[in-house]
């Protein structure tokens, strides 16, 4: 997975949700703008949650579902 497509995602205007699928089977959602984050380069991501917060190496990526 490229650094630019995820930012693509993330940074689209007027922001749209989207669902990372990583090699381990998980699945993030990140339904609102606040449910992201990421260093400036993008090589690594953060997915908040409601009552977690996961770290994601844009490398363990596998699929990307727009809603």
């Amino acid at each position: 997975m490229k650094a630019a497509e995820i930012k693509d995602l993330a940074e689209r205007q007027p922001f749209r949700p989207f669902t990372l699928r990583v090699n381990n089977g998980a699945q993030y959602t990140f339904s609102k703008p606040r449910s992201f984050g990421a260093p400036a380069d993008y090589h690594v991501i953060f997915f908040f949650g409601e009552s977690e917060s996961v770290l994601i190496d844009i490398e363990s990526i596998t699929e990307i579902i727009e809603k």
